[in-house]
């Protein structure tokens, strides 16, 4: 029971880190807007968890570029400062994102991504080997409210023949978010999901929903909290984190 329990409280932990990759913090769901040509954008955040009486914390640094209007590239760092076997990096990856289709207020995006495999598996850090990962994206403006959805796809390969026998290769996701812009300086953000379990023995799917705010007082730094809470036992219990954002 204990191990299972261990096993269970390392996968969401892992879930977190990933997740935390995909889109602008405090937000599971990505949204489709790029940098711009030539610009760029740099990423700090960090979030607090509890699962299973078991205390996390994680923590991603991203740098993204604009390549072209349309064309982003970036590299996401993950972070476990705190967690029952140890803390260190995770599988850090390079991707893009690319939008495709932007028109009346509705925007297209993909996100493709490659892991690589810089976190100890023996940690539960990482796969062991490279993985990779593709995020269909839609965003929708209609005033001050702006929607997104989010459908993804993680093929994982793993280097313990252990991993391999315990946890699902092809995972998918599916999630959705919204922002209500208060004003110039202060959005309020919602977002929901729900994402196919990594155990193969579990059919419980991860679910969550998050409350955040997101403050600009400038047009180079965004600086936003958020909590996040599981609907199931397969989620974390409770999380709650902080970020930073520069455009430059």
């Amino acid at each position: 029971m204990k191990k299972i329990l261990y096993a269970s409280w390392m996968t969401c932990i892992l879930y977190a880190t990933m997740n935390q990759a995909y889109a602008a913090h405090p937000l599971v769901t990505d949204d489709s807007g790029v940098q711009g040509d030539g610009h760029h954008q740099i990423e700090v955040n960090t979030d607090w968890s509890r699962q299973s009486g078991q205390a996390g914390h994680v923590g991603a640094f991203t740098y993204t570029y604009g390549v072209t209007d349309k064309l982003d590239l970036f590299a996401n760092l993950p972070l476990t400062f705190q967690s029952r076997d140890g803390a260190g990096v995770g599988d850090y990856s390079l991707g893009a994102k690319w939008r495709y289709y932007d028109q009346d207020g509705l925007s297209l995006a993909f996100k493709p991504e490659l892991f690589m495999p810089s976190g100890d598996e023996e940690k539960g850090l990482g796969n062991g080997r490279n993985s990779l990962g593709l995020t269909a994206i839609a965003s929708y403006e209609a005033g001050p409210w702006t929607l997104h959805g989010n459908a993804g796809l993680n093929y994982n390969r793993y280097k313990l023949g252990s991993d391999d026998e315990a946890k699902r290769k092809l995972i998918w996701r599916a999630s959705a978010a919204s922002w209500y812009e208060l004003s110039e300086q202060w959005k309020l953000v919602a977002d929901t999901g729900v994402a196919q379990n990594q155990e193969r023995g579990n059919r419980t799917w991860p679910a969550y929903a998050l409350l955040g705010v997101i403050w600009s007082p400038n047009q180079t730094v965004d600086l936003d909290f958020g909590a996040k809470f599981g609907l199931n036992k397969a989620e974390v219990t409770r999380q709650f984190g902080v970020g930073v954002t520069l455009h430059y």
